[in-house]
């Protein structure tokens, strides 16, 4: 299955990020990738384009690399999914960065994440409030990004606004998993439609993902849903109705949502909660993986939870009394159904994959 090579095979999905017609062209261009998927991004760009491996950079993202860059590569560690001092640092950093560039021209990578990253408010104790009952609030990924750009002093196309003598080329990875879901991504500083230094190229979504999983699963015959966007509960329900009339195989791909009732909630995120409430319901004859692309399932240091041919399971009461707390990590790896991979680089939303012999 999809684990013995998890997470090798996203980094193996191919990107044809050659054949981009950006625009502008300027011995004064620079680069800016930021997001989850910072260095994966920067690493496929310059490989492909090798014309901008020399250009002034900044990589703004929730983990350091291991990877040598030039001189000519700065980059600066944020934190996520959290709005932190360390957010509107990176925006100073990145403000500095343009003005000591004096850029004709940026070429921007931007992937999810992106939000928590870098922040400019004239109320920081406020942003850093909204976003937290945001994360929280079990609203879709669109309104949660529009209620931070209301908040946002770069969030929006503001920053872009702020230099309307450079031109932007936006190059997104997004993991919104919606119609033109690519234009709200990381609240997107550097782009809106309305402004005419500013173009975007949509370079993989969800459906990339997608894609690959039903390429890599060889299965003829699968159930599958792309994007999906409703809460937790829906998908459960979805999953267990095609489970009980006999469904063999399915593939869902998306971002659902989850709203944290407890004020004081485990360890877990949307997958581990997930994998959690189908646990009752699968089988030893059963596989049941729910994962997040990223690596990170909400708080809980897992990429999300492997459940392979149940013969033993937690009782009810200790299930639902997981859930209840959304502590659905800390039950999953005491029974050995969690995997850690830390940040994979790649954030193209998560994924959930139901096998039966």
């Amino acid at each position: 299955m999809i684990l013995l090579n998890y997470p090798e095979f996203l980094h193996d999905m191919s990107f044809d990020l050659s054949k981009i017609a950006i625009s502008a062209k300027s011995e004064r261009t620079c680069i800016v990738s930021i997001g989850k998927s910072a260095f994966f991004m920067y690493e496929k760009f310059i490989l492909a384009r090798q014309e901008y491996k020399n250009c002034k950079t900044m990589i703004i993202s929730p983990f350091r690399s291991a990877a040598q860059y030039g001189s000519n590569v700065e980059t600066t560690v944020s934190t996520h999914p959290e709005i932190t001092e360390k957010s509107f640092i990176a925006f100073e950093k990145l403000y500095k960065f343009i003005l000591g560039s004096s850029p004709e021209h940026i070429i921007v990578l931007i992937s999810g994440g992106s939000s928590a990253l870098m922040e400019k408010s004239g109320d920081p104790e406020k942003v850093c409030r909204l976003n937290s009952e945001l994360l929280r609030s079990g609203l879709p990924i669109t309104e949660i990004n529009r209620a931070r750009i209301s908040s946002s002093m770069i969030k929006g196309g503001k920053l872009a606004e702020m230099f309307p003598e450079i031109s932007w080329s936006i190059l997104v990875m997004s993991d919104i998993p919606s119609e033109n879901g690519e234009h709200l991504v990381g609240s997107m500083p550097f782009f809106r439609k309305d402004l005419p230094n500013t173009e975007l190229f949509k370079i993989a979504d969800s459906d990339t993902l997608h894609d690959e999983i039903l390429r890599i699963l060889g299965r003829k015959e699968i159930f599958s849903i792309r994007m999906f966007n409703g809460t937790v509960d829906e998908l459960a329900g979805i999953i267990l109705q095609k489970m009980r009339n006999g469904t063999k195989d399915i593939l869902i791909t998306g971002e659902p949502v989850m709203k944290v009732d407890n004020p004081d909630p485990g360890t877990g995120g949307r997958m581990c909660h997930l994998a959690l409430k189908m646990l009752p319901h699968l089988e030893s004859d059963s596989i049941f993986y729910a994962l997040s692309s990223d690596g990170m399932d909400g708080n809980s240091g897992f990429a999300g939870a492997v459940i392979e041919h149940p013969e033993m399971k937690p009782d009810t009461s200790e299930i639902n009394e997981a859930l209840t707390n959304y502590n659905s990590a800390h039950l999953l790896f005491k029974w050995g159904m969690c995997i850690k991979t830390g940040y994979t680089g790649l954030n193209l939303n998560d994924f959930v994959i139901f096998s039966r012999s």
